[in-house]
């Protein structure tokens, strides 16, 4: 059994290993857990410690759609050149990725070279298709609101989804870049000034029929930030409940460490695996 791992934002392969000792102890040790790092040098992420050695990674560059693209690509060079794989893991910004990857895949008919998906406190996923969205970020743009103020601006005639999307972006993105916590950062006037083409499309699981069907687990800490766990909650919703588990942990953005809670996980993934197998036309993974 092999997995791919995917760091968070300012981070590292060899970073993320160690946030996921308790866990890596816990599974079973024959399966492969294959750590790799992200292919722009990024500074120091948020809530990683003044003790951790550089040099520190990020999977994308920005958030637009083509960077979104860029970032997908790099990910399917690395699954060509170090795979196949059973499965995948995604921790934070690692997390988002694979779920705007998986999705976008889905969404085309590709095939997806993971049968079962961990996810552990993902960030807000964006599309990569720049389609996506697309209108309703060119009217923001016409309108010239500061989008950190337009959902209070009651002299504007918003359509429902303009205000859906709004409000998912003032309660994660706004907010994380508030607390210094949006890596790589951008300038929110991206929403409201040029043609939008460079704006993130952050993927509202209300605006967005697609839902990933593979077997997923989302894994979230009770004390992460606010916006964090509404990031978090917007990943999950983008996942086909019938197959999905749901955890929580008692800590914040890190992976769960207190023994029940890692058992806990590690049961969840085994029934991803379970399922992946029933549901896999072949009738086993790859080992």
């Amino acid at each position: 059994m092999r997995l791919l791992c995917l760091h968070g934002v300012g981070s590292s392969a060899r970073i993320c290993e160690s946030q996921f000792r308790p866990f890596l102890k816990a599974v079973d040790p024959s399966y492969e857990f294959i750590f790799v790092d992200g292919p722009v040098l990024s500074r120091r992420g948020p809530g990683i410690g003044p003790h951790l050695e550089g040099p520190f990674y990020s999977h994308t560059t920005g958030y637009s759609p083509k960077e979104m693209q860029d970032a997908q690509e790099h990910l399917d060079a690395t699954i060509e050149e170090l795979g196949p794989f059973d499965g995948v893991l995604g921790f934070s910004q690692g997390a988002a990725l694979t779920i705007s990857y998986i999705f976008q895949r889905q969404a085309c008919g590709e095939a997806i070279p993971f049968d079962f998906a961990l996810f552990f406190s993902s960030v807000i996923p964006c599309s990569a298709d720049a389609g996506y969205c697309e209108k309703m970020i060119q009217r923001f743009c016409s309108l010239g609101h500061d989008i950190t103020e337009i959902s209070s601006t009651g002299d504007l005639m918003l359509h429902e989804n303009e205000r859906l999307f709004i409000d998912l972006v003032s309660r994660t993105v706004v907010k994380a870049r508030k607390n210094d916590a949006l890596l790589p950062e951008y300038d929110m006037n991206i929403y409201t000034e040029g043609d939008g083409s460079e704006a993130p499309r952050v993927m509202h699981p209300q605006l967005l029929k697609e839902r990933i069907t593979m077997p997923t687990v989302h894994v979230t800490g009770k004390r992460d930030f606010d916006f964090m766990r509404s990031m978090s909650d917007a990943a999950y919703g983008l996942c086909d409940i019938r197959h999905t588990k749901k955890l929580e942990h008692s800590g914040s953005h890190h992976p769960p460490q207190k023994t029940a809670e890692v058992n806990a996980v590690v049961r969840a993934m085994e029934w991803a695996i379970t399922q992946s197998q029933r549901e896999s036309t072949g009738g086993s993974l790859r080992l």
